[in-house]
């Protein structure tokens, strides 16, 4: 994963570079100057800026134009004059505070894969379309469930359509963009009476086959996801099929872990690639946009080790071939879990809860 430093204490350099885990590549700004053309710029994913004294205009400098994208501030200052610096402006926000020896513990919490928790919300988005989406949101609010024995938001806003509540049999009960123009008369209480349970603890709410985003409002988004996010400690945000816009954008930033769908065709990984480079460009923590690989046929299988090996993205891991569970989907009868389907939710389990060894992180530059 690469980093960039820049400081302005040279002895400081040997310290920083030693503080920099395995599977990360870091290279130094020599020049705080004419940086928003550089590719190493661009590529960049965590920039780490050494204060040695205050104020540092080139500090400023390089902070503001890396934003919003994640900054280590490490302050060397006798009295930590940077300290606090991150509540200052919005546009730091992804600012972080730290001393020296705290560098490698934060570079690893922000670069680093992690397991779902309690209230852990998921984006799984693919621009391409060329992976199930919906039998995979499916199959993971079904885990989170059976793990934390409450029911799960399954919002389900694939593009071209929203297909959960016809894999599940269930039809769709009330659907987002109703919530949205409801957003001045709800409330916990009437979503709760609102009947989502489409199967086994799974909440579902899909998006009408007429898409009418003209209606939208951030606030109105805000208002409605923080209810929806007050109800459910789990989310689950099927964003498959939909491209780059502004919605996009607000789900994803609402969520803490972002799995990018891909086979094994070029074409397929490099636009899971090239999402996963405008998210980092958002802001995103960079250990949480993870690339999740399906078979396109069981003869190719994804090749986990060799696709990790070539791409700037971190492989969360690969699930089954599926063309056996279509037999279920068409049957509406994917619960209770049997055959297929049951090694499938058994992938999906590995991809939520990560294995406890250590992982074997392997980075490069570039496509």
């Amino acid at each position: 994963m690469q980093l960039m430093a820049y400081t302005a204490d040279h002895h400081a350099k040997l310290d920083v570079s030693e503080a920099i885990p395995e599977g990360c590549t870091l290279t130094w700004i020599e020049d705080a100057s004419h940086l928003s053309s550089n590719l190493a710029w661009k590529q960049t994913r965590i920039l780490i800026l050494v204060a040695s004294d205050w104020p540092m205009p080139d500090i400023d400098s390089l902070m503001d134009n890396f934003a919003p994208r994640h900054v280590i501030l490490v302050d060397l200052t006798p009295e930590a004059h940077w300290h606090g610096i991150q509540q200052n402006q919005q546009v730091r926000k992804h600012l972080h505070w730290c001393e020296l020896e705290g560098l490698t513990d934060l570079i690893i919490q922000l670069t680093q894969m992690t397991s779902f928790d309690p209230g852990s919300r998921l984006a799984l988005l693919s621009p391409r379309n060329d992976c199930d989406g919906a039998l995979l949101a499916i199959a993971t609010a079904s885990q989170l469930q059976r793990k934390h024995k409450q029911s799960v938001l399954l919002l389900d806003l694939g593009r071209p359509y929203s297909d959960v509540s016809s894999y599940l049999g269930s039809g769709d009960r009330i659907d987002f963009l109703t919530l949205l123009e409801k957003k001045d008369y709800l409330s916990a209480q009437w979503l709760e009476e609102q009947d989502l349970d489409a199967a086994a603890g799974i909440h579902v709410i899909g998006m009408p086959d007429a898409d009418n985003y003209s209606a939208v409002t951030l606030e109105a988004l805000v208002d409605v996801m923080d209810l929806l996010e007050g109800v459910y400690s789990n989310i689950v945000i099927n964003l498959t099929g939909m491209p780059p816009s502004p919605l996009l954008f607000f789900m994803v930033n609402r969520c803490d872990q972002h799995w990018l769908l891909a086979d094994q065709k070029n074409v397929s990984l490099k636009s899971a690639c090239d999402l996963a480079e405008l998210l980092y460009l958002q802001g995103i923590r960079p250990g949480s946009v993870n690339l999740v690989l399906a078979p396109f046929s069981p003869e190719v299988m994804p090749g986990k080790e060799m696709i990790q090996n070539q791409l700037p993205v971190l492989v969360r891991g690969d699930l089954p071939y599926t063309f056996a569970v279509i037999t279920d989907i068409n049957a509406n009868a994917l619960f209770p879990p049997s055959g297929e389907f049951r090694l499938y939710i058994k992938a999906v389990e590995k991809l939520l809860w990560l294995p406890t060894e250590k992982s074997r992180w392997q980075f490069s530059l570039g496509w």
